[in-house]
């Protein structure tokens, strides 16, 4: 049993099982209507919560923008854990009071083993490739330590390490598939247990908004292995012999048991096959670079025939030009600001196409002249006549992307 306590034991239940919604749903091809109707169920009460029982007066941020910890995601936590304490209470009063859940407890292991497992398999595949954080961007490089935010320095210092990542990966995945087989489901969880404590500390303490999801992981960890705990510690701390573990068998015939087993490894083999298809189809995406793709520092910087000085308090000549990715170029000025541009490389004709985010009416066309080291944009830019000159840099030069590694340092080399 999770727990022998029959009050903590129903609450576990109703709190985990309406947090782990909507899966498996979400998982099986032509099933995904059905997160959409629950989402949008969410979406209408949780503002209607917050808005005429709690008489919040900020708007409530609904649309996915890869954070985990608006107001939204508490307001539905809030509900999500009341609705459990109401359940539990309820179930107390009008269950059985000596009811037998070991089948209970069995499908709720099974429930919590599926979905961290799933989770746990995309997670580490996405840093096996390595995607997750990606490759540290040419603006990363040149913003200083003291204007990254919290979490920007955690992406960057997780970023860095193709070995790291590959390490961090391999421990997510290979726990999330041993969660599959209880035989190996123990292992599982001790392997997860201080992984999923380390994502919530690193969440916590560099401000990253996942901060609920994490924990939420955290506690299906703990809850995975709290069966065998009292013989962890008997093994472990008391030095005691142990008992093999036993679990009930909730299938009444061996043909239900064969079925069960064929469903459970094609819902497996499903999980692997779409985590990895997706992953490896976005690593193939985001490996196609852009032609001109570069760091570029400008060196000349002429407007209607004015060469601009490079002044550091000047919020309109341009400093870089970043371009990493096939559609779209960033900017960034004098005074450290940055702007991005919709862009389409002609490299045939020598020509560049850029278009404002916020206004895809404004339509600019510019020269291009490049060398091997210079790249050259000219032309009619935002009402100017514009003349820019840049020189080619590459992440090579830059100490903490030059940097190898080294068996043998006779001196730290802290920079």
């Amino acid at each position: 049993m999770v727990t022998t306590n029959k009050y903590l034991f129903r609450f576990l239940v109703l709190f985990v099982g309406l947090l782990t919604i909507p899966f498996p749903f979400n998982v099986i091809p032509k099933l995904e209507f059905v997160e959409k109707a629950i989402f949008g169920i969410y979406q209408k009460i949780v503002p209607w919560f917050g808005e005429k029982i709690l008489n919040l007066e900020q708007p409530i941020t609904m649309f996915q923008n890869g954070s985990g910890d608006k107001t939204y995601d508490y307001l539905l936590l809030f509900l999500l854990l009341a609705i459990a304490i109401l359940g539990t209470i309820t179930w107390s009063i009008l269950g059985k009071k000596n009811g037998n859940y070991e089948k209970l407890n069995y499908w709720f292991l099974a429930l919590s083993r599926y979905y961290l497992g799933y989770f746990m398999i995309y997670y580490g595949l996405f840093k096996i490739m390595p995607l997750q954080f990606g490759e540290i961007a040419f603006w990363r490089l040149l913003q200083p330590y003291g204007d990254s935010s919290p979490m920007g320095l955690a992406w960057t210092f997780l970023g860095y390490s193709k070995g790291y990542n590959l390490f961090m990966g391999l421990s997510e995945f290979i726990g999330g598939i041993l969660l599959f087989h209880k035989k190996t489901r123990l292992l599982g969880g001790l392997i997860l247990i201080p992984v999923t404590a380390n994502i919530v500390a690193i969440n916590f303490f560099y401000d990253i908004p996942v901060k609920l999801f994490s924990s939420q992981l955290l506690l299906i960890s703990i809850i995975i292995i709290s069966p065998d705990l009292k013989r962890l510690l008997n093994l472990i701390i008391h030095n005691r012999p142990t008992n093999r573990s036993e679990s009930i068998d909730p299938f009444e015939s061996k043909k239900w048991r064969v079925g069960a087993n064929i469903l459970k490894w094609a819902f497996v083999a499903l999980i692997l096959y779409s985590s990895i298809d997706y992953t490896t189809k976005l690593y193939t995406t985001r490996q196609n670079k852009p032609e001109l793709y570069g760091l570029y520092e400008v060196t000349t910087f002429v407007v209607n025939r004015d060469t601009v000085p490079a002044l550091l308090t000047d919020n309109s000549r341009w400093r870089n030009i970043f371009i990493e990715r096939p559609d779209d170029i960033q900017i960034s000025r004098m005074n450290k600001s940055r702007y991005g541009l919709y862009s389409k490389i002609d490299t045939v004709n020598n020509k560049i196409r850029l278009t404002e985010f916020n206004d895809t009416t404004l339509v600019y066309t510019l020269d291009l002249e490049k060398t091997d080291s210079t790249l050259i944009f000219s032309g009619i830019f935002r009402k100017d006549t514009i003349f820019c000159e840049t020189k080619k840099l590459d992440k090579m030069d830059f100490r903490l992307t030059s940097r190898d590694f080294n068996w043998i340092n006779e001196y730290p080399y802290n920079r």
